[in-house]
């Protein structure tokens, strides 16, 4: 009769820190990688992302080698102070994003335009003229 081996403690350590350790060292500590909602249009390709706390000069969009980039970073620093003036709390805060996508030979890059409304980045990515393809279909 078999047992069923149930994981013991050392086993749910081992895989913690063999995966989830890892891929967030590998990721960075305070990198996240927002969702994205990615809708096909006609005309273009329409790219939102869920990223509040942000204000629109912490963000980075930019093209390199078919991939489109978007990152943002915050530092801030707080502190509190006694009647003294001696530092009594000090902290730090450090938020980023960063995401990436795959662009296709379709996408006219010099024409993509984002904004950030709301805690909400849209992104427009354009299709090239030609690739916008309209096909009538005749009636017999």
């Amino acid at each position: 009769m078999k047992r069923n081996q149930e994981p013991t403690i050392s086993d749910f350590v081992s895989q913690f820190f063999n995966n989830e350790l890892a891929n967030r060292m590998e990721d960075g500590f305070n990198v996240l990688r927002p969702k994205a909602n990615i809708k096909e249009n006609e005309k273009s390709y329409e790219i939102e992302m869920q990223v509040p706390g942000f204000d629109k000069k912490d963000f980075a969009i930019e093209v390199e080698d078919n991939t489109l980039k978007v990152s943002a970073k915050v530092e801030d620093k707080k502190e509190e102070k006694d009647k003294k003036g001696q530092i009594i709390h000090e902290e730090y805060i450090s938020k980023s994003i960063e995401r990436n996508f795959q662009l296709s030979n379709i996408v006219d890059s010099s024409k993509i335009a984002a904004k950030y409304k709301n805690g909400i980045l849209h992104i427009n990515v354009p299709k090239k003229e030609d690739a916008v393809v309209k096909k009538m279909i005749e009636i017999s």
